[in-house]
């Protein structure tokens, strides 16, 4: 906990100073720091704001495991907004508005938004680095579920989780973790070792026979039914006449939420054509000096309900780049590999020189702003794919298909093509059913802040 509040403290002082000493030394109003440094009962208020929306985990207030990224951004962003709208109330009741400029809350306010997410990211690596703050788990099962969820917790430097050890009824370990009994040891083992939450994956009939021993002992109980996957974001406990329960709400099937998010999809479409204008301009120029073809490559993609489109895209290729791939596939079966597994090479000899700026600063994608106005492409949605890949999909393509293609998306945001393909579709899959405003707003910022690190281009 304490790290966390130190990210989360020191990043709304870094920004209220570096914006404060912005503003005095461009000379836009008679504010000295003197005067912000009187605010400091703030950072006491966000504290109270994050404990009250439980963004401290592992600790006595909530021994938990953390929220999803995206439920997290939504807490900050209303802690961050309270918190700062509240200064601006005290500020108007006392009378005080020359002492400190709203100007300044607001502008420290948006970017404390922007930032806090990966200021507490950048601790989480730390703390992982140095291996202190990890919360300790016990992880119950031996099945693929438990398999895939040891390899999530071990791989993550967001959750902050250390499994101590493992407990099945098979006698079955898993790879690289200990294993330290059945199912009758895990009450017994983890009392002894101090172990208050436990990870189950295990089949519901077994899990349920021992749920009464477990309660009695856990503070907290995660439980992933194996093999299932459900939308989780905005889901709710119900009980009905005693009979508990999960409600799922299917936010894609509202229709104002649909007309929302396609007035909110061709205003900032709009926005970013307008922003990015220049570069229709110079781009072009560049690559027809820099290669012989066409300034637009369209390539055909599937779009919603499978129906066939030309996706729009600034020409990164040679312009007989078909022919250098095959016999480059031909010639290296490395590369013949590695281009059945993912459908990209790392380095992909069709690439021009410029192109690589192209696809490094994701500049050859603005095209496809095109297939948005023209209602082909979303901003945000799964990966636009081609016929061949559809059998990769197996009988979670109906769901890819059910919406359009977006410009970016969920697995963008994760780590853009370092992902690898399974992975890509399990989060096209995670975002369709799970979709929300939230999670759009997440994902523009992730993708916003990847695309300046020019992290995993596609």
């Amino acid at each position: 906990m304490f790290l966390l509040w130190l990210a989360d403290m020191a990043c709304m002082a870094g920004v209220w100073f570096a914006i404060v000493k912005a503003y005095h030394a461009l000379g836009f109003g008679r504010y000295v720091l003197a005067d912000y440094l009187n605010a400091w009962p703030i950072l006491l208020e966000a504290t109270f704001l994050n404990i009250l929306f439980k963004l401290y985990h592992g600790n006595w207030l909530y021994p938990s495991v953390p929220l999803s990224p995206v439920e997290e951004f939504r807490r900050l962003t209303g802690s961050l907004l309270i918190t700062h709208a509240s200064v601006m109330t005290v500020l108007g009741f006392a009378h005080q508005e020359e002492s400190i400029s709203r100007f300044v809350l607001a502008a420290s306010c948006l970017v404390s938004i922007l930032l806090a997410q990966s200021v507490r990211n950048g601790m989480r690596r730390l703390m992982l680095w140095c291996r202190i703050g990890q919360i300790p788990v016990a992880l119950v099962g031996s099945g693929a579920a438990a398999e895939h969820t040891a390899r999530l917790i071990l791989s993550s430097t967001y959750l902050g989780l250390k499994i101590v050890g493992t407990f099945d009824h098979r006698g079955v370990e898993i790879a690289g973790l200990e294993r330290l009994g059945s199912l009758k040891d895990i009450v017994p083992v983890c009392r002894k070792l101090g172990i208050k939450i436990m990870i189950a994956c295990e089949d519901e009939r077994l899990f349920r026979e021992q749920l009464r021993d477990f309660t009695g002992h856990f503070q907290h109980i995660e439980y992933l039914p194996p093999g299932e996957t459900f939308p989780v974001f905005g889901a709710r406990a119900v009980s009905l006449e005693g009979v508990g329960g999960l409600e799922m709400v299917n936010q894609g099937r509202m229709k104002l939420l649909r007309l929302e998010r396609e007035v909110l999809d061709k205003s900032l479409a709009i926005l970013l054509f307008v922003v990015a204008l220049p570069l229709f301009v110079i781009v072009p120029v560049v690559i027809k000096l820099t290669s012989r073809g066409p300034v637009f490559y369209r390539h055909h993609r599937l779009g919603r309900g499978g129906r066939p489109f030309k996706e729009w895209k600034f020409r990164s290729m040679y312009s007989d780049a078909d022919q250098r791939l095959e016999e480059l596939l031909a010639a290296d079966p490395a590369c013949a590999k590695e281009w059945k597994e993912k459908f990209k090479l790392a380095k992909d000899p069709r690439i021009t020189p410029f192109g690589r700026f192209l696809r490094k600063t994701s500049i050859d994608e603005l095209p496809q702003l095109f297939n948005v106005f023209m209602g082909e492409m979303a901003l945000i949605g799964p990966r636009p794919i081609v016929e061949s890949e559809v059998p990769h999909y197996g009988t979670v393509y109906d769901i890819v298909a059910s919406v359009k293609p977006g410009i970016t998306g969920l697995w963008q945001a994760c780590g853009r093509s370092n992902t690898s393909y399974e992975r890509r579709v399990a989060l096209d899959v995670e975002y369709i059913l799970n979709w929300n405003p939230w999670m759009d707003l997440w994902i523009i910022l992730r993708t916003a802040l990847s695309v300046l690190a020019m992290k995993g281009s596609c």
